[in-house]
């Protein structure tokens, strides 16, 4: 699906364009089966379940971004979340290519 075509409002949009380009198409999975409101989106692993991000750009400063990690249940960390707010893009790339086991940044260097 075009991320265009997404319910989503133009920030998170941009988000996800900007985010799929520097990581890669396949980077992550957009999450479409929950009913969420159109400044919020999830992003799972491509291969690990239970590991997703929540993107949102509510309650943020222009160009910037919130980000909730959640990791799969264990027995010692149930629903361990790791929550950031007001990330530059740079920054956000960075956890999620952290979150999402990415290797490299494609043009990290053109951002301030």
């Amino acid at each position: 699906m075009s991320i265009w075509a997404l319910d989503k409002g133009n920030h998170v949009k941009q988000a996800l364009i900007l985010i799929e380009h520097h990581l890669g198409r396949d980077a992550f999975l957009l999450d479409q089966t929950l009913p969420l409101n159109t400044d919020g989106v999830y992003l799972n692993h491509p291969a690990e379940p239970g590991v997703r991000a929540y993107l949102f750009t509510q309650g943020q400063a222009e160009n910037r971004y919130g980000l909730h990690l959640e990791y799969p249940p264990a027995q010692i960390n149930n629903n361990l979340i790791d929550a950031y707010d007001n990330l530059t893009l740079r920054s956000l790339l960075n956890i999620l290519a952290v979150h999402f086991d990415v290797a490299d940044i494609k043009d990290l260097e053109r951002l301030s």
